[in-house]
């Protein structure tokens, strides 16, 4: 029978998951500060195993994110926490206006063969005569 922890590190792998102290160190950080992000909802793990939570490998930007906004910009955790909320929704919207365009873009090839056959040229047809 296989190792039970050896079986989590390898289901871990596949599907690009980190423990807590795996993501500090990805993300350069003490796995104190953090778990003080998870405390203030900064991050959220994407599963909790019962004794330790684990992360998806995309919450390492979200740290680098996190820190940029912090050291660059001086903004407080609770700023933090709003600013990364709205940059979530920007690209939620931005997403959004991208499939809206794509749609758009396929009703108008649809639709311009008709829009061309309505101002072609017209040809003046003289029925021939016969004698």
């Amino acid at each position: 029978m296989a190792d039970p922890t050896c079986a989590l590190i390898v289901w871990r792998t596949g599907h690009s998951l980190l423990t807590l102290e795996e993501l500090a160190s990805a993300a350069g950080l003490s796995p104190e500060l953090v778990d003080v992000f998870v405390r203030y909802q900064l991050v959220e793990p994407t599963m909790n195993t019962g004794s330790f939570p684990l992360f998806h490998t995309s919450t390492v930007d979200r740290l680098q994110r996190i820190l940029r906004l912090r050291q660059d910009l001086g903004v407080n955790l609770a700023a933090v926490a709003v600013i990364l909320e709205m940059i979530e929704r920007i690209e939620e919207l931005q997403t959004e206006l991208r499939l809206l365009r794509s749609r758009d873009g396929q009703r108008e090839q649809s639709i311009r063969p008709v829009h061309k056959s309505r101002h072609a040229k017209r040809i003046q047809y003289t029925p021939l005569s016969v004698e």
